[in-house]
């Protein structure tokens, strides 16, 4: 790959995850008063990751759904249920499809 397709592929991949993050923090302020609009940005922002090819980004990776792939708002489209032990599990019931992700936290 020539450099000016690689600056020209970061570059777009730069675009993308600011276009990801605009969106889910859209959806995450109007999801209470507009349900159905956030779900349907949700849905873009994975759209839009899968065609550049990237991961969503750590800070919203773990609310969507891994089943039905649904935006989930805790409270209202979903339940988080910290479980204790070691090493200790929070564990995201999505309310849609009834499938529950399990995410460990490491304490340093």
């Amino acid at each position: 790959m020539s450099r000016r397709r690689r600056k020209e592929a970061t570059e777009t991949k730069r675009i993308a995850i600011e276009r990801i993050e605009i969106l889910l923090t859209k959806a995450d302020v109007i999801y209470s008063d507009e349900p159905l609009l956030a779900i349907r940005y949700g849905e873009r922002a994975r759209k839009i990751a899968m065609k550049v090819k990237i991961q969503m980004p750590k800070k919203w990776r773990f609310r969507f759904c891994r089943k039905c792939k649904k935006f989930l708002y805790p409270g209202i489209n979903a339940h988080v249920r910290i479980k204790a032990g070691t090493p200790s599990r929070v564990i995201t019931y999505c309310e849609l499809c009834h499938e529950g992700s399990r995410a460990l936290v490491i304490n340093k």
